[in-house]
């Protein structure tokens, strides 16, 4: 009887070790692969198609979304996107990653990046990367979840843009070298937490 009483004083009392459950409501423990990398997801595709054979556009590659324009190369594991989301600072033309190395930055005129030039020099109209494909070339891999979505990873660093935002990773020790992610507030859930990629799977190469 008096164990029954102590159980029911305990329920009555709505005491936090049976009512609560903070762990639902805690971070993930480490860092989740994000479904824009999830490379299951997405169908693979030549990436010859992509390239210019022009000797003025030095081995690069360029493919379009339809809302973004994307290059990659001419050195391993270098990519840019063109393009503004939302809450990118004014007057930026998009963002890049320079062999794995630095950023990703933004690349805006005046602001040291003055050389970075977006497209072809020659002409190359680049090719569309569909919705739910996905391109690997020179370390870099390119998928696009959804019509108004690009996301490219390097190694350890990669971006994410939509019209209303972007999303930038790059390793824990890297304090500098790289361009900030917005305020939590305007991410989804999924991505406030982490501005680090799992370990595993590696990425292509």
């Amino acid at each position: 009887m008096i164990a029954t009483v102590g159980v029911s004083a305990a329920i009555i009392l709505g005491l936090p070790a049976t009512m609560s459950s903070p762990a639902a409501q805690a971070a993930p423990a480490g860092p989740t692969m994000p479904v824009e990398f999830d490379l299951a997801r997405y169908t693979p595709v030549d990436p010859d198609h992509y390239r210019s054979l022009a000797y003025a556009d030095n081995g690069r590659s360029f493919f379009t979304t339809g809302r973004w324009m994307c290059q990659v190369g001419p050195q391993y594991r270098y990519v840019g996107c063109q393009g503004r989301p939302a809450t990118a600072p004014r007057n930026t033309l998009g963002a890049a990653i320079a062999g794995d190395q630095q950023g990703p930055w933004w690349v805006q005129p005046g602001l040291g990046e003055p050389t970075y030039r977006f497209g072809s020099t020659t002409g190359f109209r680049p090719p569309q990367l569909r919705v739910g494909q996905r391109v690997t070339i020179g370390g870099v891999t390119c998928t696009v979840p959804r019509a108004d979505t690009v996301a490219c990873r390097t190694g350890a660093r990669a971006l994410i843009f939509t019209p209303g935002w972007h999303k930038f990773f790059f390793p824990a020790w890297d304090t500098k070298a790289h361009s900030a992610n917005p305020a939590p507030r305007y991410l989804p859930p999924r991505l406030q937490y982490w501005n680090q990629l799992p370990a595993s799977p590696p990425p292509p190469k």
